[in-house]
């Protein structure tokens, strides 16, 4: 499975940075067009979630993962062989529509194959491998910066094919589980009473905007603001390294830190990250280069406690919405990131948004200090 993922990262490196590259330059769409067509990843995503808790609490996480890998390649080569604007939005929709059904899956297939208390290693590593397949996919797909360039999809579609076919040889898909005696099957209705996981997933949303959604377009208004937009540049490099350089770290802090310590960690972090960017003390590229760090940080130790915590408390009836959820918090915070930067932008202020971002750090840190963490999921038989 953690073949399978760096598989498909790899293909996700080769495309997903250069995409706007590609409608514009490659396939004629206007720039500001082209971002729109961008953005239909994520609005397919947040059909493509709970959509997917349904499938694999019914098919299985293996095979749903599959399919969800089968329509992310369908989009890939929608993307690499037909020209026009209507095929662009179809293929970019269709893949973000493929990813956002296969990660839930992956999630809950990984919870299945390993033992709980391996659970908090294994998505850190799962979360490294895939930042790997990445960085080395958009490296190599820098060279093919020009005429050839369609051909980056064209490998990235090959790329799921092989990912599905080390899917297949996991081992047989479970079938669907039986539901708990005592308590009827009432799907997201029954998952969303758990009160638990209402607190786990508002804290989740809060945490992906800060650190997803907020680092994802916040940095550029910082570095526009202080005339220095080439500052961009060190952010992205001091991010990957310190997820790659601190996975270590991270592996050995799974086996000591609890996961809900963990994200309480995490919000300290994201909350410093910001803060540091307030004063104007430092120079611009200093303060995104900590808050870079930062950010890194925060991210190994979320990737590794939030579907601990999540499948620590999912029925095994409901285990793929409970992840599908997860999946759904965490695209909610990635959205709303860039929607509180955009109107930050609109209002000529900057500082705003940084001391929000602190604000809802500070919120999400107390949804995991009330939350019980012994707290069993509604109506949960022993």
């Amino acid at each position: 499975m953690l073949a399978s993922e760096l598989t498909t990262a790899f293909g996700i490196g080769l495309t997903q940075p250069y995409l706007i590259v590609l409608l514009h330059s490659h396939r004629g769409i206007a720039l500001a067009l082209a971002t729109g067509v961008v953005s239909l990843a994520a609005i397919t995503s947040l059909l493509g979630n709970p959509l997917a808790g349904v499938l694999i609490d019914r098919f299985g996480g293996r095979t749903v993962m599959v399919l969800g890998l089968m329509i992310a390649a369908a989009g890939m080569l929608l993307l690499a062989a037909t020209p026009g604007l209507f095929a662009a939005a179809a293929g970019v929709a269709v893949t973000g529509l493929g990813w956002s059904i296969s990660i839930p899956a992956l999630a809950t297939r990984l919870a299945v194959l390993t033992p709980p208390d391996r659970h908090q290693r294994v998505y850190t590593l799962q979360f490294v491998m895939f930042n790997i397949g990445m960085a080395a996919g958009a490296g190599l797909g820098a060279l093919f910066l020009g005429p050839r360039m369609p051909v980056l999809w064209l490998a990235a579609a090959l790329f799921c094919l092989i990912s599905i076919g080390l899917v297949l040889i996991t081992g047989r898909s479970a079938t669907a589980p039986v539901p708990v005696e005592g308590r009827t099957a009432g799907g997201y209705r029954e998952a969303l009473r758990d009160r638990y996981l209402l607190l786990l997933l508002g804290a989740a949303a809060l945490l992906s905007t800060v650190g997803y959604g907020l680092f994802n377009a916040a940095p550029s208004l910082l570095a526009i603001a202080a005339g220095d937009p080439a500052a961009l540049s060190w952010l992205s490099v001091a991010n990957c390294v310190t997820i790659i350089a601190g996975a270590p770290i991270a592996w050995r802090l799974t086996a000591r830190l609890p996961a809900r310590t963990a994200l309480l960690a995490t919000a300290g972090l994201w909350a410093l990250a910001w803060a540091v960017c307030i004063p104007e003390a430092l120079p611009i590229r200093a303060e995104l280069t900590c808050a870079a760090v930062l950010v890194g940080a925060g991210e190994l130790l979320l990737a590794g406690a939030l579907p601990t915590l999540v499948n620590a408390i999912a029925p095994d009836d409901l285990r793929g919405r409970y992840n599908a959820l997860s999946s759904l918090s965490l695209t909610t915070g990635m959205a709303v990131g860039p929607l509180l930067t955009s109107a930050t932008a609109a209002s000529g202020r900057i500082t705003p948004i940084l001391y929000g971002a602190v604000a809802l750090a500070a919120v999400a840190a107390f949804l995991l200090c009330y939350a019980r963490p012994g707290e069993a999921p509604v109506d949960a038989q022993p």
